[in-house]
């Protein structure tokens, strides 16, 4: 069977559709699966997730986050709020690929960004009080009266790590420790990278020369001694409540005297390492902690309660009985439905962060597999691992080479599973259910995105091509040249196929001849999914800038609309619609999960 190409890009442009309105409000429903940098100030919280690109925000203490708009430029290294006017928040940050600095100032509580100072080399800090603001880089320490206009306050030390006022005293970690106190610059032994302070005292870390501390508000020092033998310190500081606070390989470490007696907990093994610890000014006792797995509330460092963050790279949707599963970067969550709360399962130890990536999820009469990407020594390796509990447990099935996005269980034989992979040029067929696999080599393919299986066989969107196989992939035959990213057979017809290109889309109603739909997306398109009345509904990623997150199509992909919106940002990695058609949940690259109602 020939299988044709035709471009009708007049009878096939992007037009305005005559659908009926729907409801345009997208809402954030979680999970709480990034952690982020934090700035307290009154009843709200900041958090600025590792090299992120928007600030999140909490008026609730962390029950409901609000998410805000991308930075212009620059991705976020460092967050502070003006502890007077609670809604003044700055992002100190880089500009990728050129090494330059940017300074972001907001005054409507984080929604939206202005740049206020460019830098020739990365801001690494900034910090905010006493009607003044500042700025390290390595040129020194920018100063800013007005938020706006920004000046190198004169002998302010190279290279400069971090900041910290205390009243109206600027300390500042460049190498060691620099104080600018009544106009004055001193400079102090310890080594330092990091400064936190409670009252009088004052702790300094260095990485990799342990933490000194202050009890005359840095006039003297003394290195600060406990049971770790250890001399990498991944954390060093003081708490509101006065815990001195110390984690190296060995463990972590918390002494309510000042180092004169020292209590092991187990937050190194519960949560990870820590990046910073904050809390709000009237609970000093309940502390925020940013680990490697997200933000924990904590009264004891053994004890963990996840609060934030909704920011999670999504990769993989699927539902399961009343259980909705989204697979991140750091593993997968699961949440009953309909979603109540944007925190989900939590078990009190933080996912892995390494290994741990749930490129791919499937479910079927009970039964829920997961593709997890990891590693088997160094070689990359697909781990399958299957629930028979809607996604509370899981065990491990079988192991392959390779990386994985795709999963799907035959419509027919609901034994047979197939499994794509990348980094390899071969994918995977399961006659048991997914407890093993076979290989099926084929030298054609470059790394399959996604697999949609229909009575009569199987299609491969692959990084080379749309691949057709009717014999559970022991051949294979090309049916369209160029990177496809996804591929969806209508459930209600399998002649009606739709292959998604990097900008393109390509249909077909005879399940043979396809016509491309031209320049549907400047951006790069993503997952498709279709509603039971044939809806589709098609995402996006944008590389610089904000994408158009979902497109819409009701006339089987002739003609697309944006669907929106604004609060999807950078883009859509995973959609999934409801069985009933009344939702639509989009797995976002930076905002965990948005749901939208259909009508």
């Amino acid at each position: 069977m020939r299988f044709v190409i035709t471009l009708l890009a007049a009878l096939l442009a992007v037009v305005p559709s005559a659908h009926a309105e729907v409801p345009t409000r997208w809402d954030n429903i979680g999970p709480n699966g990034a952690g982020g940098y934090l700035a307290f100030a009154k009843n709200l919280v900041y958090a600025l997730p590792g090299a992120g690109q928007q600030v999140f925000r909490s008026a609730d203490r962390g029950r409901t986050w609000r998410q805000g708009r991308l930075f212009p430029e620059m991705r976020g290294a460092g967050l502070a709020v003006d502890p007077v006017r609670p809604d003044v928040v700055l992002v100190a940050g880089y500009q990728g690929g050129g090494g330059a600095g940017t300074v972001l100032r907001s005054v409507d509580g984080g929604a939206s960004f202005s740049v206020v100072l460019r830098t020739p080399s990365e801001v690494s800090a900034v910090e905010a009080g006493g009607r003044m603001s500042y700025a390290a880089s390595e040129e020194g320490v920018y100063r800013s009266s007005d938020g706006l206009r920004w000046q190198l306050l004169p002998g302010s030390p190279r290279g400069a790590d971090d900041l910290h006022l205390i009243g109206s005293d600027l300390f500042v970690a460049a190498e060691t420790v620099h104080v600018f106190r009544a106009g004055r610059w001193t400079s102090h032994a310890p080594a330092a990278d990091k400064i936190t302070s409670r009252g009088d005292v004052v702790v300094a870390r260095d990485f990799s020369g342990g933490v000194q501390l202050s009890e005359d508000r840095g006039r003297t020092w003394r290195p600060v001694k406990g049971p770790w033998t250890s001399s990498w310190t991944l954390y060093g500081g003081i708490t509101a409540n006065g815990w001195v606070q110390v984690q190296t390989l060995d463990g972590h470490f918390i002494s309510a005297d000042l180092g004169v007696t020292w209590k092991r907990t187990e937050a190194l093994r519960t949560v990870d390492v820590y990046t910073e610890i904050g809390s709000f000014p009237d609970q000093p006792d309940w502390q925020w902690v940013y680990g490697s797995g997200g933000v924990y509330a904590t009264s004891d460092h053994e004890h963990f309660k996840r609060v934030g963050v909704p920011g999670a790279h999504v990769l993989s949707l699927a539902v399961s009985g009343r259980s909705l599963l989204a697979g991140t970067m750091q593993g997968s969550y699961r949440t009953d439905l309909p979603v109540a709360s944007q925190e989900w399962d939590f078990d009190g130890r933080a996912p892995a962060a390494i290994g741990n990536r749930i490129g791919a999820l499937a479910a079927r009469d009970g039964v829920v597999l997961r593709g997890r990407n990891g590693y088997r020594g160094s070689q990359d390796t697909i781990f399958v691992e299957r629930s028979l509990d809607d996604g509370r447990t899981w065990v491990t099935t079988a192991e392959m080479p390779g990386n994985t996005r795709s999963l799907v269980f035959d419509p027919g034989l609901g034994t047979r599973v197939y499994l794509g992979a990348y980094l390899i040029n071969a994918f995977y067929v399961s006659l048991d259910g997914g407890l093993s696999f076979l290989q099926r080599v084929h030298a054609g393919l470059r790394g399959i995105k996604t697999i949609a299986a229909d009575p009569g066989g199987i299609w491969l969107a692959d990084a080379g091509g749309l691949y057709r196989s009717v014999d559970a992939g022991v051949t294979l035959k090309q049916v369209l040249p160029g990177r496809m990213n996804s591929v969806l057979v209508d459930p209600r017809d399998p002649r009606h196929v739709v292959a998604v290109g990097q900008n393109s889309v390509f249909v077909s109603f005879d399940g043979a001849s396809f016509v491309e739909v031209p320049a549907v997306s400047s951006e790069q398109l993503s997952a498709i999914a279709v509603a039971p009345d044939g809806t589709l509904y098609l995402g996006s990623i944008s590389f610089s800038g904000s994408s158009k997150g979902v497109l819409r199509s009701v006339d089987g992909g002739r003609s697309w609309t944006v669907f929106g919106g604004p609060d999807l940002e950078r883009g859509v990695e995973a959609l999934l619609v409801s069985s009933d058609g009344r939702t639509l949940y989009a797995g976002t690259v930076s905002g965990s999960v948005h749901r939208r109602s259909l009508g």
